[in-house]
């Protein structure tokens, strides 16, 4: 368990820029709370705080489609490799770092959202769901990007990402909805882009177990790829 650990903890470091980014938009939610009429433009605020929410699942994906090249270009997966880390072990440190990753943000966004939709009157319990929503909907897009890049280049494999994520999505608005769980991130980001201070939405708990089993199946199939893949051949 300690490499796993060590593993996601350098990950983390190595995304510090990323979450810095991120994090400034957590920053830009926090500047309108204090300078904005709270009960009057708490509409904004919501609004603010969803498509904050938002963009962490996007980031989450390239990470993880990200991860394993930059490693494998900078060589240093082969010195990690070497030191009697299994594969397996090592994709589950980046699965780690993906979820420590977006989890930093989302405590980040949680407290901001806690104290500016709190005082708009928005059930802060309700708030905190939303992210273990998120985390959750980042974790499993971020894995799914893993499983594709074991095999392809970042740019491909954030594509494939998009289009595995987005079909079940596109099946629930054409054929029927229960298509959106098949892989359920959409379902879990619409929780928290269809709340509202009327509607602050239930706390729908099947998604969120789903999504849990679906990231150990991408990372089991991860894992069952990356066994026949040759690190030692170097990518540009």
């Amino acid at each position: 368990m300690k490499p796993v650990f060590l593993i996601a903890v350098n990950f983390v470091r190595e995304q510090r820029w990323p979450i810095f980014v991120l994090l400034l938009w957590v920053l830009l939610l926090a500047f309108l709370g204090l300078f904005s009429d709270i009960p009057r433009q708490r509409e904004d605020l919501l609004f603010v705080f969803k498509q904050v929410a938002v963009y962490v699942i996007a980031f989450s994906v390239f990470f993880g489609g990200s991860a394993i090249y930059n490693e494998r270009k900078s060589r240093r997966i082969l010195a990690v490799l070497s030191k009697s880390v299994a594969r397996y072990q090592y994709l589950s440190g980046l699965v780690l770092g993906v979820a420590m990753t977006s989890g930093i943000y989302c405590f980040a966004l949680g407290i901001t959202g806690s104290w500016t939709l709190g005082e708009a009157g928005f059930p802060i319990p309700q708030v905190w769901f939303f992210m273990v929503c998120l985390l959750l909907a980042c974790t499993l897009a971020g894995t799914v990007a893993l499983m594709f890049s074991t095999f392809l280049n970042p740019f491909f494999a954030a594509g494939a990402t998009a289009a595995v994520l987005g079909l079940p999505a596109l099946a629930s608005q054409t054929i029927a909805t229960q298509w959106q769980y098949a892989i359920p991130v959409y379902p879990l980001a619409a929780i928290i882009m269809q709340s509202s201070f009327k509607s602050p939405g239930p706390a729908f708990w099947p998604p969120l177990g789903l999504a849990v089993v679906e990231t150990l199946i991408f990372w089991a199939l991860s894992a069952r790829i990356f066994s026949l893949v040759d690190i030692a051949v170097a990518v540009e």
